[in-house]
């Protein structure tokens, strides 16, 4: 009890460093902080700026063409046409869809093609050649649909498929690879053994047939001049279907035989360093003047 006491004592004793003046009032004020709208406005603003520079980074390092001033810009080569996307799976567009936008599209590229051929005085079968820069950018697709508007307007049509090292023509007629310009052109088979005639009135095709160890030597020599005279002789137009100048030689090497040459390019695919590379065959002569794209 007494030691209690005492410190009850003790405890009494000790005064407080702490004295309360005036009791805490309401003015009115309102909330100090956090202020939640500026830490609104700062995440929009890092919301959309990381977003942005990945989109800027992705834009500066896309070296691809996208429209047809970007073509106009980097070459005086003349543009023949814009052709639109397909849709289905096929690439006989304009066989399955006469009336479509994209089928008037290659029938406008057919009109500019007359055009150019009465321009220059070309009277007699007309030789059409289509290559591009690399693979997938079309080149095939327009070589079919664009022989397809010359087949029906009645004129007979040949396409001959001059990519020797990645035949691929034939399976949208649903033809066989087995016998081709390949054997045409070593001296096993004529003219006649080689075309196949496909279900569009007025359209052959010669496909490519095995894949040559020598596929360069072989465009190269008389014989493919004599196959471009026989066929001469029998159609109106003869469309080349030839691999893409950009990885190997044999379109400069067809160029000669050509009446006129068209330059695939696909939107978002073809790099525009490739523009540079055409110009630069078509100033030293590589390409004739009626080259297009």
């Amino acid at each position: 009890m007494e030691k209690r006491n005492e410190a009850n004592i003790v405890k009494a004793a000790n005064l407080s460093d702490i004295h309360f003046i005036d009791p805490a009032k309401d003015t009115g004020g309102g909330l100090i902080g956090p202020k939640t709208s500026v830490n609104y406005v700062m995440a929009l603003f890092l919301g959309m700026l990381f977003p942005l520079s990945v989109a800027f980074v992705i834009v500066f390092l896309d070296n691809s063409v996208h429209t047809a001033d970007d073509i106009a810009q980097l070459t005086k080569i003349p543009l023949l046409g814009v052709i639109g996307k397909k849709k289905g799976a096929g690439n006989l567009a304009v066989f399955e869809r006469p009336k479509s936008a994209l089928a008037e599209s290659f029938r406008a590229i057919r009109s500019s093609l007359q055009f150019l051929y009465k321009k220059q005085n070309r009277t007699g079968a007309k030789t059409l050649m289509l290559t591009s820069s690399v693979s997938g950018e079309g080149k095939t697709f327009c070589s079919i649909n664009i022989a397809t508007v010359f087949a029906l307007s009645e004129k007979k049509t040949v396409i001959v498929g001059l990519d020797l090292r990645k035949p691929k023509i034939f399976a949208d007629f649903n033809l066989q690879n087995e016998v081709g310009v390949v054997h045409y052109l070593i001296g096993q088979k004529t003219l006649a053994a080689i075309t196949q005639r496909t279900e569009i009135p007025y359209l052959d095709v010669i496909t490519s047939g095995p894949i040559p160890p020598n596929p360069s030597e072989l465009l190269l020599g008389e014989s493919m001049s004599e196959l471009l005279e026989e066929l001469k002789k029998e159609y109106d137009y003869i469309i080349l279907d030839t691999p893409p100048v950009g990885l190997v030689s044999d379109a400069l090497e067809l160029a000669p035989f050509c009446d006129a040459i068209l330059y695939v390019v696909r939107q978002h695919v073809t790099k525009k360093a490739m523009l540079h590379l055409v110009n630069d065959k078509h100033k030293r002569g590589g390409f004739p003047t009626s080259a297009s794209f």
